[in-house]
Order: structure tokens, then C-alpha cells, then sequence
């Protein structure tokens, strides 16, 4: 990965507890864990901006700084009130107000020598796309890749001023880590049946005391585009009335009567209950003890950390007490066409496959597979879609214990399918480089239209919400929008802006971030990116040949780091990141048959619970 400026490399030594949740060892209170995932950055400490001009002893200091220069609170100063200070007065009027254009450097600038003192300063950047006011990143809007300006010194001032300003307002994705702190807001389903969240990023110049009054606003304001039509948004009348006091145990949220009418003319939705898992889970970074909510024309309610609210977040797994080490992922893969438990299980892979796959016929020919399953009040639902192999051609065929497995017609091309959760009734599967959504009903596979990438997408990865997911079309990694229904419908699809090229794979890390497979500086890579591609970290800067197959656990929004918890296949073998030995070799699959052939195992998965 290139490395980073000087400038990003100093603010993240200031990350001062932000990512915690505060929790005083006096009060008695559930864990409600960290804040953003480890492995991306969070920002310097609350109340930091960007530092100032005459800060910059170097020439490179001074452009890093530069391209931080608008970073911060944008109640405080517009972007050309930022700017300016870095700018020599002659040249300041061509500064204007335009939007935050978020780019990423194509490795250090260069510098070219020209008269008196100045510079030509050359930047290559790739566009990200723009920041705004409520945090989110936009999609890019401009194409520019390579930018020139000047900078040089003012006659009786000490230190560099940029003599020649860019056309562009600009924020390099090193100056949004160092000053921004990551935070993840939700919103609910569009069937009001689950939280989906949004990933923001937080000034770190705003004061801690008045972060969580920022994000009631974000809340208030609406989800990122990208994501609008598969949620449910609060009426657009609505508005916090009163800022959040904090630091509290008590976090108290003042709303207007609109912000609680039912989403829709004729729902009959406890609207104050779903404000409050939705107002604890945006602001559980400090939540202490409890949230009290008070709206207008109605009593107010209090709201604890409990079952209930841990469970309106499908990406929290229950069987994971909050503050307590995450059990063992159940672990599998295919050797000789079969599912076979790996002993990175829990139990160590001693348990008996799952039911449904001892039926007879059942668990023979595979070529990839699924398994999840979840808990309702009769029990533990498990499902299974398995893709066989029948010569050249390919079958889906899928079940869940309640009825007899179903088979597709035979396809030339078909992908790993995956099981979308909340609620559990059907999946995703790469047909003949289309997408396809099928049911635990039976039936054929019908296709979901992909705007623009129909023909092109090779690998899909789901969301724990069931409300996105990401694909890789054409080597670029795209993420979707999800409506759920009796058919699924695929919303616009967003370019994910990372620096991998030439993607194979991808799955989802955690709720808010991808892990993706391909190409970076002409070496195979396993990459994290976030959705909007503006944070990225290199997981295994060399995977050491090209991975056809990845699949992730996600890290709970809970319980923190899942880093390990990833699998793939490279080079006709099978590797599991959680052991010491990568590869996976015969002592860790349960039961193989005969003499064993490493090279036999294929496709591992997780069950997905």
C-alpha cells in the first residue's frame, strides 16, 4: 500500500478512546462495544482540525497540509473560508465555494522548480467522490486525474503559500482518515423489519459533547443517496429539538411531532419504539446507560441496551453476548464434491453436518455451497443452497429441512450462491454472468436486472442486512441496493473507488466495509475498502496467485474484530486465515475419505448464522 503522508501518519498517533463507548466502571450496564471496525482509521481527537500553514516546514508537508485544509466542521467555516489562509492574497479571489472533491494520490506529488522561489507542484489523484455536510460521500462528479498548481513564499511572511490555486476543492482520502472519525448511522428497512446502516464520517473538529447532536441531525436529515430507496426515512418535516447532552449516562433526544407519524398512510408501526433502537444504535458510540426520547405531544420513553434492541440489527448475532469473545464460526468445505466440517469449527468441527444434508442424494457432485440459518419462536431455521455439477453444466438446488430439496434447469455458468437474511426465505446466484435471486419455495431462478452491468457480473457478496449487496462486474467492485419483496429489485448500482484492479472476489467484512480480491500495483491482493471507497487498508499485500473464490465472516457490529474470519480458494487450494497454517490440509477436514489430496478441497464457506 502506499505509504502514507507524514500528515496522516501524525493525527493517527492522536486517536484518543473515541471508538469506545465510555462505559464508567461505577455504572452497571451491558457492553455495547466498540465503535468503528478495527483495521480502518478513526480520526484525531475530538475538537482537532487541520493544521495550520505556517504549521509546514516542507514543501511535501505543506501540499499534505494543504489537501487537509478544508477538513473540519462545516457549521464553522465554508471550504473557501478554509482555503484561503493556505493562499497568497493576489491569488485568493480565485477560491470559491464548490463542493469537497474526496480523491485518493497516485502515490507522493512531484515538484518541478520554477523562478523566484515557486513551484509547480504535479498531483495524480484517482476521484472518490464528494463530501457533504451530512458526512456522506456522493459519488464522483469529476473525471480530472491530474492536477497542477503552484505554491512558493510572500514577500515579509514566513512559510509557503499555494501562489496558484487548483481549479477544484480538494481532500485527500489520507487527510478524511486523519481528521474524520468514522461513524455508522441506520435506518429502517423499507418493511420496517430491520436496521440498515449508513456509514458517515464525523469532523474530528467537532467537539465530543456535540457529536451525538450532529448525528440526530444526519438522522433527521435522510439516508446517502445510494441506499434512499430501500429504506424507510423519517418524515421530511423532521427535526431535533433540543441538542443531546453529553457527556451523560443518560443520552437524551428531543424530536418534533413529525419525526414519530407512521411511514405510510394506514401503518400501524410503534413509531417511538423504532426511534429509540434506531436512535441507540447511530449513537451507540456513546451510549453509557441508557437513552431517554422525548417527542413532542408525547410522553417520553426510555430505552436500554436489551434483547430487543440488539436483535433490530440483523449483523448482531445473539449467540454472541455483547463484551464477550465471538464463539467459533462453523466452518466448512467441499473435498471430492462433498461438504465437509473444518476443525476452525467450533468444537473443533465435531459436530454432525446440519440435518438437511444427510438426506439421501443430498451432500454429492457439489461444485460450490451455502449454508445459514436463523432463529425464530419455533426454533433454529437452517437453509442450504448448494450448486451441483452434472458435467459441463451446472444445477441449483436449495431446501431448508421443511420440504424437499428443489433443482434448477442445468446453466452453463453459475456462481457461489448466497442465503439473504431478515428474513431468510431465498438468496443470490451468478447465472451466465447475470444476477438471479431464487426462494426456499422452489422454482426456476428469475433474473434481478442490474442497471448498466447485466453481461458483466462474475461474483456476488450479501449485506448480514439483506438489504445490500456487492458484486464484481466487469473486474470493478459495484455495491446494490436491495428492495425485498416477492421479488427482489436491484436499485442503481455505486462504483466502489478502491485501488484494486482486475477484482475476482469480494465479500463483506463487516456491515460497512468489503474485502476484495484482484490486483494492486500489479501484485494479487486481499484489500479492505469501505462502501464508498474512501477508506481502504491491504489485508495480504501478496495472496500469491489469483483467488476465485473468498468468502468473510463479518465482524459484528458488537463484539468487534472478525479479522481472521475469511477463507478463499487460489490455485486449485483452499486456505483459512484462522489457522496457522493457511492452508488447508488433511488434518482439518473432519471425516475425508482415502488418502487426501489438498488440491480435492474446494469452495470452503461459513455457515452464516
Amino acid at each position: 500500500m502506499r505509504r502514507r503522508t507524514v500528515l496522516a501518519a501524525a493525527a493517527a498517533a492522536l486517536v484518543a478512546g473515541l471508538t469506545g463507548c465510555g462505559i464508567p466502571d461505577e455504572t452497571e450496564v451491558r457492553d455495547i462495544g466498540a465503535g468503528p471496525a478495527p483495521g480502518f482509521a478513526t480520526g484525531g481527537t475530538a475538537g482537532q482540525g487541520p493544521p495550520r500553514r505556517e504549521s509546514a516546514p516542507t514543501k511535501e508537508l505543506f501540499v499534505a497540509n494543504f489537501l487537509a485544509a478544508v477538513a473540519g466542521d462545516p457549521k464553522k467555516a465554508k471550504p473557501s473560508e478554509r482555503i484561503r489562509p493556505y493562499v497568497i492574497e493576489r491569488a485568493a479571489e480565485q477560491v470559491k465555494d464548490q463542493d469537497i472533491n474526496v480523491v485518493r494520490p497516485r502515490g507522493e506529488p512531484t515538484f518541478t522548480e520554477l523562478s523566484n522561489g515557486t513551484w509547480k507542484v504535479t498531483l495524480k489523484v484517482d476521484q472518490v467522490g464528494v463530501l457533504n455536510s451530512e458526512g456522506s460521500i456522493g459519488p464522483a462528479t469529476l473525471s480530472t486525474t491530474d492536477y497542477t498548481f503552484e505554491i512558493g513564499g510572500a514577500e515579509g511572511k514566513s512559510g509557503w503559500f499555494v501562489t496558484k490555486p487548483p481549479p477544484d476543492v480538494l481532500l485527500s482520502t489520507d487527510a478524511l482518515s486523519a481528521y474524520y472519525i468514522p461513524r455508522t448511522i441506520y435506518f429502517w428497512s423499507a418493511d420496517r423489519t430491520t436496521l440498515v446502516p449508513d456509514n458517515r464520517y464525523m469532523p474530528s473538529e467537532v467537539d465530543e459533547g456535540q457529536q451525538p447532536t450532529e448525528i440526530v441531525r444526519w438522522l433527521t436529515s435522510g439516508p446517502s443517496a445510494w441506499i434512499g430507496q430501500v429504506i424507510s426515512r423519517l418524515n421530511d418535516e423532521s427535526k431535533g429539538n433540543q441538542n443531546v447532552p453529553y457527556p451523560s449516562d443518560r443520552l437524551e433526544v428531543g424530536l418534533n411531532a413529525e419525526a414519530a407519524e407512521q411511514p405510510a398512510p394506514g401503518a400501524n408501526v410503534d413509531m417511538l419504539d423504532q426511534l429509540g433502537k434506531q436512535l441507540m444504535w447511530s449513537l451507540r458510540p456513546y451510549l453509557r446507560r441508557d437513552l431517554q426520547l422525548r417527542v413532542d405531544g408525547q410522553s417520553p420513553r426510555t430505552f436500554t441496551p436489551d434483547d430487543a434492541f440488539y436483535a433490530a440489527n440483523a449483523a448482531h448475532r445473539s449467540a454472541s453476548p455483547p463484551g464477550k469473545a465471538a464463539v467459533a464460526s462453523q466452518r466448512f468445505a467441499l473435498y471430492q464434491g462433498k461438504i465437509h466440517r473444518l476443525k476452525g469449527s467450533a468444537g473443533d468441527g465435531a459436530e454432525p453436518l446440519p440435518q438437511l444434508l444427510l438426506e439421501q442424494g443430498v451432500n454429492q457432485g457439489l461444485d460450490s455451497a451455502a449454508l445459514a440459518q436463523e432463529t425464530a419462536e419455533e426454533g433454529v431455521h437452517t437453509a442450504a443452497a448448494l450448486v451441483t455439477r452434472h458435467g459441463p453444466q451446472l444445477q441449483l438446488r436449495v431446501g431448508d429441512g421443511s420440504r424437499p430439496f428443489t433443482t434448477s434447469k442445468p446453466y452453463a455458468e453459475m456462481g457461489r450462491p448466497i442465503l439473504l437474511k431478515a428474513p431468510m426465505n431465498g438468496g443470490l446466484v451468478v447465472i451466465n454472468k447475470r444476477l438471479y435471486q431464487f426462494t426456499l419455495d422452489g422454482g426456476e431462478p428469475e433474473p434481478v436486472p442490474v442497471p448498466e452491468l447485466d453481461g458483466k457480473i462474475t461474483y456476488v457478496g450479501a449485506a448480514p442486512d439483506g438489504r445490500r449487496a456487492a458484486v464484481v462486474a466487469g473486474g470493478k467492485v459495484y455495491v446494490v441496493g436491495l428492495q425485498r419483496g416477492k421479488k427482489i429489485e436491484a436499485m442503481p448500482p455505486r462504483l466502489v473507488p478502491t485501488r484494486v484492479r482486475d477484482a475476482t472476489a469480494l465479500d463483506w467484512s463487516d456491515e460497512t466495509q468489503l474485502i476484495v480480491a484482484g490486483m494492486v500495483d500489479a501484485k494479487p491482493v486481499l484489500w479492505h475498502a469501505s462502501l464508498d471507497g474512501a477508506i481502504e487498508t491491504e489485508h495480504t499485500p501478496d495472496v500469491g496467485g489469483t483467488v476465485k473464490h473468498l468468502v468473510a465472516y463479518p465482524a459484528d457490529p458488537v463484539t468487534g474484530d472478525r479479522a481472521r474470519q475469511l477463507m478463499y480458494e487460489r490455485n486449485g487450494a483452499a486456505y483459512d486465515l484462522a489457522g496457522d497454517d493457511e492452508l488447508v490440509e488433511a488434518g482439518e477436514v473432519v471425516g475425508a475419505p482415502g488418502e487426501f489430496d489438498p488440491t480435492r478441497v474446494t469452495a470452503p464457506f461459513f455457515l452464516m448464522d
